[in-house]
């Protein structure tokens, strides 16, 4: 198994060189797991016969702390995360009526899911950024995606039980959630590593206090909020905000995105904005020229 774990290449195209995917296949059996197919970032699953539904299970987190030890590590670190996931999976009983677990249910934001597989996550797109507004179920030690079939079961759709779930979470939000990070600069950090602190950018505009212009946001990882309110002297800083971005989205687990994105009376743009060793280009949205005109007469409306 050494040089399997070398070769980048495939017959799915993927993050996970073919040779992980062998190794966990191998550890999959020897949990009683077969494969059911494989997604660009993890692997559906069909448990011990009898033992439920094909299950998805993500891989790219592992697969980045794979790459960080020695590959001799790798079979026994895939091992005990088969182990504790699979044994997750088979723990917390999912109803087949959703609406019996209304109160546990969450929103999830991050990268879109393959739909090549049998089973996958329900979810919509948060239009203007790329990302993907997804549902689970919230347990006291993890989590469980709403698939399509789950829906279909319950005789809801997902978008009708979405405003439930970002309910939830508002009500599991402290008001004090987003923390100003320093004197010297407006930007607010939000973590308390419940596994939703990304998911609370869609409450950015309820949780932090008017701003006329919007707010700049970053979903660098699960785990990881930061919001700054737009203003003209912001403007000259904002290079802050994308290496915020930039650097935790390529370090930290549960990536979601290295973009900067815009928001501003409930809609989402990306903020185009990049960074090279002798210039800094910003690319902002058509709409943002237009706040930034109502800003400027908001704040000389504000001079004495």
């Amino acid at each position: 198994m050494s040089d399997d774990f070398d070769n980048p290449h495939g017959e799915v195209a993927a993050a996970l060189p073919s040779g992980f995917r062998a190794a966990v296949t191998h550890a999959l059996a020897d949990l009683h797991y077969t494969v059911a197919s494989w997604e660009p970032d993890g692997v559906n699953v069909v448990p011990p016969t009898g033992k439920g539904d094909e299950q998805y299970i993500g891989l790219s987190n592992l697969y980045r702390r794979a790459k960080a030890v020695e590959k001799a590590e790798w079979p026994a670190m895939i091992r005990e995360f088969l182990a504790h996931l699979t044994g997750v999976l088979s723990g917390p009983k999912i109803p087949d009526d959703l609406t019996t677990v209304i109160d546990r249910l969450r929103p999830r934001l991050g990268r879109p899911f393959s739909r090549q597989g049998k089973t996958h996550p329900w979810g919509v797109p948060l239009p203007g950024t790329g990302l993907e507004i997804n549902l689970v179920i919230d347990f006291p030690h993890t989590m469980a995606y709403v698939t399509d079939d789950m829906l279909k079961k319950t005789g809801r759709a997902g978008d009708d039980l979405l405003d439930g779930a970002l309910a939830n979470l508002r009500a599991n939000t402290p008001d004090d959630f987003l923390e100003r990070a320093t004197d010297a600069i407006d930007i607010h950090i939000g973590h308390t590593g419940d596994g939703y602190d990304a998911a609370r950018a869609l409450l950015v505009e309820d949780l932090m206090p008017e701003s006329p212009a919007g707010f700049w946001v970053a979903v660098p990882s699960r785990d990881e909020l930061a919001v700054w309110p737009v203003s003209v002297a912001a403007l000259e800083k904002i290079h802050v905000i994308k290496m915020f971005a930039r650097d935790n989205f390529a370090n930290h687990a549960y990536p979601v995105s290295e973009d900067v994105f815009w928001v501003w009376r409930g809609a989402w743009y990306t903020f185009g904005i990049k960074i090279s060793d002798t210039e800094l280009t910003v690319s902002p949205p058509d709409e943002f020229m237009a706040a930034l005109e109502l800003l400027q007469c908001d704040e000389k409306d504000g001079e004495p």
